[in-house]
């Protein structure tokens, strides 16, 4: 029996909805029924048994790897233990895909979400949030269970860039076809333009049954249909330059070891100055 999951951990705002879809389309990946089931996230979840979480997914002979992406899985301290509980699941082989942003960027997209969820002050919620861009402090907890050849890093920045070259590279590090050409690459879900649907709409949408008969349609038939029932008003949200100087003052120390510690090249893909 196959046990072979991949987890899109992370982070939120950071593409993981679009990752999630270019890599189900793999047919060597069998996609979960729900990308985000979050079943790590709650404790409840805990002591249940791997069939239990293979349920989530409809598995054929051919799949090799069964694929879901919660981004509570890195939300720590607001959901604790995510990866404790993940390790106790025993004779099942995690891998790990944790995608990043610009931390602005992410901060930015973050608040444009909670507006568009009808959140009126959002300054007090990013402040709890902001351990988000916590990269290397999030990233630490999942070394230290699972180790690091057990995590896959990845920018959004460069997954938008050369979406193919880092689509296989990730078919790499899961032991797919890494020569699988991806078609639907062009489609970027969860965009600013397509997050600005009207607030009921939203509501209706979160209702399971609508959820569910949802997921039936192909994203990118889905995404043409979110044009008519936008709400017409653009949420722009730009951090001012006394924000950035305080974000980056809290995020510095973490940005350093994810530069030093997991070679990610902050300074030169961010353009964010370490020293």
């Amino acid at each position: 029996m196959n046990n072979n999951f991949a987890l899109i951990i992370g982070a939120m705002k950071c593409g993981t909805t679009s990752l999630f879809h270019y890599l189900a389309e793999h047919p060597q990946i069998t996609a979960a029924s729900d990308k985000e089931p979050h079943f790590f996230s709650e404790e409840s979840n805990s002591e249940k048994k791997l069939d239990k979480y293979r349920s989530l997914w409809q598995w054929q002979p051919e799949h090799r790897v069964a694929l879901e992406a919660s981004t509570t899985y890195t939300m720590h301290p607001k959901y604790e233990d995510v990866p404790e509980r993940i390790a106790r699941v025993k004779d099942a082989d995690f891998r790990f895909i944790y995608i990043m942003r610009h931390p602005f960027l992410r901060v930015e997209s973050h608040i444009r979400h909670l507006l568009a969820e009808g959140y009126q002050n959002t300054v007090e919620v990013i402040e709890e949030h902001l351990a988000f861009s916590e990269y290397a402090r999030q990233l630490d907890r999942y070394v230290e269970l699972f180790g690091r050849d057990r995590i896959h890093l990845l920018l959004l920045e460069d997954l938008q860039n050369n979406p193919q070259t880092e689509l296989c590279r990730i078919c790499q590090f899961l032991g797919v076809d890494s020569d699988y050409i991806f078609g639907n690459i062009d489609l970027v879900m969860n965009s600013k333009s397509t997050l600005n649907l009207h607030p009921t709409i939203r509501q209706i949408y979160r209702i399971p049954t609508v959820k569910s008969i949802g997921r039936l349609i192909p994203p990118k038939i889905r995404q043409k249909l979110y044009n008519p029932l936008k709400s017409g008003k653009i949420q722009d949200v730009r951090l001012s330059d006394r924000d950035r100087e305080i974000i980056f003052e809290r995020l510095q120390p973490d940005l350093a070891k994810l530069q030093a510690t997991y070679g990610v090249d902050v300074a030169q893909k961010w353009k964010l100055p370490l020293s």
